[in-house]
């Protein structure tokens, strides 16, 4: 990963600090927000997407259901693999399709370890993706992260 990842990264990290802390302050705790893991993913992802000249992902229902699941099978394994049948589930009229799992200590921790692997970041910057789903489940410390590209 060179410096300028390096320092875009890390500032995406200080912003991601003080939303959590202005959050604090208003009396929100993270764990009250549903979805919040994923909102930060898909806002992740899409800064990514920004920076290398590519339009937004939007996140649909049945690839977030997809992902989610994926998510949690590999939550009960306790290890990550990619989905045996990555078109299953996944509503008609989509030409492209592809995945990326990861696990770490957290969601933010997962995203550097995707975008510092030359296959994971060709996912996330195909510009044939337009709609993304998205999967987070945390258990005994772990957090496994699904995402799931589709062009339509």
């Amino acid at each position: 990963m060179n410096q300028a990842m390096k320092d875009k990264l890390m500032t995406r990290r200080k912003r991601s600090a003080k939303v959590l802390a202005m959050l604090a302050i208003v009396g929100l705790t993270l764990g009250a927000c549903t979805g919040t893991e994923e909102t930060s993913n898909l806002t992740d992802l899409n800064e990514v997407r920004a920076s290398a000249g590519l339009s937004e992902l939007v996140q649909v229902a049945d690839l977030n259901i997809k992902a989610e699941a994926q998510a949690e099978r590999m939550a009960n394994r306790g290890t990550i693999f990619h989905s045996q049948n990555l078109a299953a589930g996944v509503g008609a009229g989509w030409s492209s399709i592809g995945e990326n799992v990861a696990l770490a200590g957290s969601v933010s921790e997962a995203q550097i370890a995707l975008e510092a692997s030359p296959s994971h970041y060709a996912n996330m910057t195909n510009p044939v993706y337009n709609q993304v789903g998205l999967g987070v489940v945390s258990r005994n410390g772990i957090v496994y992260v699904v995402q799931v590209f589709v062009g339509r």
